[in-house]
């Protein structure tokens, strides 16, 4: 008896969920979301920004996406089979492309700041942890951001989605951070922040940047609909 794929262990269905609610839970043995469209699917499951999807055709139609494991696995091998699935299950086809467009540059022409500390590592399980106070939901404005081992990749990818432009990472600091930054109530008060205290200079400009990019499988026949 053949063996079963991973990837058709994976569950796809209409969302059960209500308008505007959505939830996601991620561990070593399972991963789950639901109640995301099509776009926001790929977002989570290639991790990326919803911006960085060049998806032709939308609708309203929201999904539940459920995987278990028999064992632990990696967070790679679990987005390689979530991948796969989705592709399948959509008869979709998803590369990446290089696109030029507006963006941010995140630069640190003077190296680090006096407020971004390197991470001095604690233990082997210490994993990035970016905090936004008095926020609840994505904006510019917030009562600060805490930063315990970061790095400045990962901070690029958590503040890019409260952006009106993508964010692209030419620092080359290495390594990762610890650092606090107080309230801001405007992206210009925010990029005034970094400056001053973390020495990072975000400028607008035009970069050729990576995105993904999704078509129909011309040879597929189709599980879902788009």
């Amino acid at each position: 008896m053949l063996a079963q794929s991973p990837a058709n262990r994976v569950r796809i269905a209409p969302t059960t969920r209500p308008e505007n609610s959505t939830s996601i839970e991620i561990a070593s043995d399972h991963w789950s979301a639901s109640g995301y469209d099509l776009r926001s699917l790929i977002a989570e499951i290639y991790d990326v920004d919803t911006r960085r999807i060049d998806l032709p055709r939308t609708t309203t139609a929201r999904y539940d996406v459920s995987l278990a494991f028999p064992e632990d696995q990696s967070d790679e091998a679990t987005k390689r089979i979530l991948q796969q699935a989705l592709q399948n299950k959509f008869g979709l086809t998803i590369t990446p492309e290089t696109r030029s467009m507006e963006v941010y540059v995140i630069t640190a022409p003077n190296g680090p700041g006096p407020a971004l500390h390197p991470h001095k590592l604690a233990s082997t399980e210490d994993s990035p942890q970016f905090s936004f106070q008095g926020r609840d939901c994505p904006g510019i404005a917030s009562g600060g951001i805490s930063a315990s081992a970061g790095t400045i990749s990962e901070f690029r990818r958590t503040l890019e989605p409260n952006l009106d432009r993508l964010l692209v990472n030419e620092t080359n600091l290495p390594g990762a951070y610890d650092f606090k930054i107080g309230e801001y109530r405007s992206r210009e008060e925010l990029f005034q922040l970094l400056r001053d205290q973390l020495g990072l200079v975000v400028t607008p400009t035009r970069r050729s940047v990576e995105i993904l990019s999704v078509h129909p499988q011309s040879d597929a026949t189709q599980v879902g609909a788009l």
